[in-house]
């Protein structure tokens, strides 16, 4: 039977090459446009649809937080990947009334959910999206991807992504199938992201406008952060989905107990505090394409939630992985996310 690409068939008729959960964010949105191009067929699940359309890509409403539905979505699908990109990432969520709880059921119980489920489907391989945020705040930067060190402190979303990034490569050492990665991001930027409270297209957004771009205070505002475009991290997943199906999870494995070695830090290997950031993005704004805004303010700190210090890390695992990974320099990176924005905002003024 002949399918075109991105199209799905049931289980006994045609499986898929890859399922995306969390399909409506925009890191997800940027894979399944790359897997697609590739010919591969793709399905996505998340609670809702994409924001922005992806025609080429079947998706199928789940909460993964539901154990029998996220078993049956996969066995449905038999996707020979599993890219795991479901979360709840917005750190002022966690403030919320019942907040905190519906991110740790979703990024702890919801990763243990879709490991089980692919363990049961047989699924050859998974790719975990965590974050450097695992590390928790006693850490000290650069991040060694080789660091077991145990999370000492931090906010929800931080616990949660360290539990989640435990989760993931507890399971690597138990079970053959699937066989197991995790992707512990830096902050990542790029065209289709829509969540303002992140520096980068908040900051846009308020260029744009003629609104004074925001600098948080103390700690936060100059904490030092790696800012790594998209197509970037895309780059790396998928990497990392090839590693896994080509290895396995017995070579990453480790004598001594502690957890299996299959957790890779993905990041640019430059560090900017936010003051930085937006001093870049309005200067290319102005200078590339003739936008100019007002001088930043200062402002205090979300209340509530957790800030940490500097936070960057060491890439030199994932280099070795893939042989000229060079992730683009911000300045690079903007040029190519500008556009997007500047007609996205011209068509959505309010």
């Amino acid at each position: 039977m002949t399918r075109s690409p991105g199209a799905c068939y049931p289980q006994g008729d045609m499986a898929c090459d890859a399922l995306i959960t969390g399909i409506s964010g925009f890191i997800a949105g940027h894979l399944a446009r790359r897997l697609v191009a590739e010919g591969q067929a793709v399905t996505g699940v998340g609670r809702r649809p994409p924001e922005f359309p992806l025609p080429d890509v079947t998706f199928v409403p789940l909460d993964i937080r539901d154990q029998a539905a996220t078993e049956a979505a996969i066995r449905e699908a038999q996707p020979r990947a599993v890219y795991h990109l479901a979360a709840i990432s917005s750190l002022q969520s966690a403030a919320e009334d019942g907040g905190a709880r519906a991110m740790l059921e979703t990024n702890v119980a919801g990763t243990w959910n879709v490991l089980e489920a692919c363990r049961r489907a047989g699924t050859p391989a998974v790719v975990v999206a965590s974050s450097d945020k695992q590390y928790g705040a006693l850490a000290k930067p650069p991040y060694d991807d080789e660091d077991s060190t145990a999370f000492l402190n931090g906010g929800v979303y931080e616990l949660s992504k360290a539990q989640q990034d435990q989760a993931a490569r507890m399971w690597a050492g138990l079970y053959d199938t699937p066989a197991v990665r995790v992707a512990r991001l830096t902050n990542v930027y790029g065209p289709f992201d829509t969540q303002w409270s992140r520096i980068i297209p908040g900051n846009i957004r308020r260029t744009v406008r003629g609104e004074p771009p925001r600098v948080t205070a103390g700690r936060a505002g100059e904490a030092l952060r790696e800012y790594v475009f998209v197509d970037d991290v895309v780059t790396a997943l998928r990497a990392l989905a090839a590693d896994a199906t080509e290895r396995g999870n017995a070579p990453l494995r480790r004598a001594d107990g502690k957890l299996a070695r299959v957790a890779f830090n993905i990041g640019p290997g430059t560090r900017l505090p936010a003051a930085g950031v937006i001093e870049t993005v309005q200067r290319v704004l102005r200078e590339e394409f003739g936008v100019t805004g007002p001088a930043p303010v200062v402002q205090p700190g979300t209340p509530g939630v957790f800030e940490p210090g500097s936070q960057f890390n060491r890439t030199e695992r994932l280099a070795s992985l893939v042989p000229g990974f060079a992730p683009r320099p911000l300045e690079a990176g903007l040029r190519e996310t500008l556009p997007w924005y500047l007609e996205y905002l011209a068509q959505n003024a309010d």
